[in-house]
């Protein structure tokens, strides 16, 4: 599946998840059909809505690791601006409508703070090429983290919260919440070393 970047008038965040939940009308949707719902909307839609289902202490069974492969293939995307490709596993992979209404029911609240505070600045850190690369390896390195099946509480929101502030700062030209996503995604990066270099209780030994 490929989906293309075009240009179309920008629309708010808002908008785009209240007529998400409007096509799913009740019915599980897979990733092909919000996929399609949202091409053309621009990448950073698509890394804020398919990481926030993971930026809450809310246990969503068997999807982190279909949405983190399916973000690290957009991460790609971002970094080499190629067409995007998912593999069809991926795309076939349903979202129960009731997580849909949770998952865009918190964005809605979320997005309506986010307006006050998400502006343009410090665009070059946006659209800078170069830095646009590094955005993509990011995402795709954090993508892979998300991936993990590992059974350690928080570490899905340590992977998606960057992921998510990378995307809103694509989506509203906000160079800052790029830089505070980079700050976060360190963070996350000493987090995982500790959880491979100790074992379970990595996290306790640096940050407690």
């Amino acid at each position: 599946m490929k989906i293309s970047n075009q240009n179309q008038p920008k629309v708010s965040l808002t908008d785009i998840l209240e007529n998400l939940l409007q096509v799913a009308n009740g019915n599980a949707m897979s990733l092909r059909e919000i996929c399609k719902h949202l091409s053309g909307r621009g990448y950073g839609v698509l890394l804020t809505i398919f990481s926030l289902p993971f930026c809450f202490p809310i246990s969503i069974p068997g999807l982190s690791t279909p949405f983190g492969f399916l973000l690290a293939f957009l991460g790609l995307r971002v970094a080499f601006a190629k067409h995007l490709w998912w593999p069809n596993w991926i795309l076939k992979k349903e979202v129960s409508y009731q997580t849909l209404k949770v998952v865009v029911t918190k964005t809605l609240t979320i997005s309506k703070i986010l307006q006050k505070v998400l502006n343009p600045r410090l665009i070059m850190l946006v659209t800078h090429p170069i830095l646009h690369r590094m955005h993509g390896i990011l995402i795709f390195a954090l993508s892979i983290l998300l991936s993990l099946p590992l059974p350690i509480p928080l570490t899905n929101m340590l992977t998606a919260i960057p992921i998510c502030l990378l995307g809103l700062g694509l989506l509203e030209d906000d160079g800052v919440a790029v830089i505070v996503a980079y700050v976060l995604a360190l963070i996350c990066f000493i987090a995982f070393g500790a959880i491979f270099y100790f074992g379970g209780v990595g996290l306790q030994k640096i940050f407690f």
